[in-house]
């Protein structure tokens, strides 16, 4: 099987069937994997009227944090590539092809999906003053180049990973961090990883991610480094 596309979902009744569409929508050999993080605001009830035995739903016996959800899902995952698609609808699912050609054609680890990649030559101020929540960003690529000698725009995007890659990082963290261990070993590690730019329309409401999120994060990453 060509790709695993994990469907993460916390308490997204309104947008999860649209999600679940867009995935299936991905015209490629592929298994669908919802994990739902023990939602409470009727989710759970509408992924369980769902009637698709292509669809594999996990559903958590408690909320133990985005990274489980992931971590959770990979440990299932049959296809090559795995692609996390979060069902808050802000990414679209549409970049799976050109992530795909380029991840098969240069034997690439990983793809980072960056919302920034286009906007290279703005400024940073241009940039904080359309979107400030994009401080988080911008101040966790700055560390990640700076500890590895990169030259990302955005390791907070969305991902198409090598399945067997993201099993050999072996990721641990099951909160906001797991996408910052992930990406700290990945790079300390050698793997070989490409940013891509993709489509990003930022919902106006009900953002789960917190400002004070950065701080799990640097903590996360400083571990990694120099341990």
């Amino acid at each position: 099987m060509k790709l695993t596309v994990i469907v993460t979902v916390y308490n997204e009744k309104d947008t999860i069937i649209r999600a679940i569409e867009e995935a299936r929508n991905i015209q490629v050999d592929k298994e669908i994997i919802v994990i739902d993080n023990c939602s409470t605001d009727g989710t759970r009830e509408i992924l369980r009227g769902l009637n698709d035995s292509a669809i594999k739903i996990v559903y958590q016996s408690m909320n133990y944090g985005y990274g489980m959800s992931v971590i959770t899902g990979m440990n299932l995952a049959q296809g090559e590539y795995l692609f996390v698609h979060n069902s808050d609808l802000e990414y679209d699912p549409a970049c799976i092809y050109e992530m795909l050609e380029s991840a098969e054609k240069e034997n690439l680890d990983v793809i980072f999906g960056s919302r920034l990649l286009s906007r290279r030559n703005e400024s940073i101020f241009k940039i904080l003053k359309g979107r400030p929540f994009f401080l988080g960003t911008i101040i966790t690529t700055t560390l990640t180049n700076l500890f590895y000698g990169k030259n990302f725009t955005d390791i907070i995007g969305n991902r198409l990973y090598r399945t067997s890659s993201l099993k050999k990082v072996n990721p641990q963290n099951h909160g906001i961090g797991f996408d910052f261990e992930v990406v700290s070993k990945l790079c300390k590690y050698g793997f070989k990883i490409k940013e891509m730019p993709v489509k990003y329309s930022p919902r106006t409401k009900g953002k789960k991610v917190k400002v004070y999120d950065i701080i799990p994060a640097i903590l996360t990453m400083l571990r990694i480094k120099f341990s």
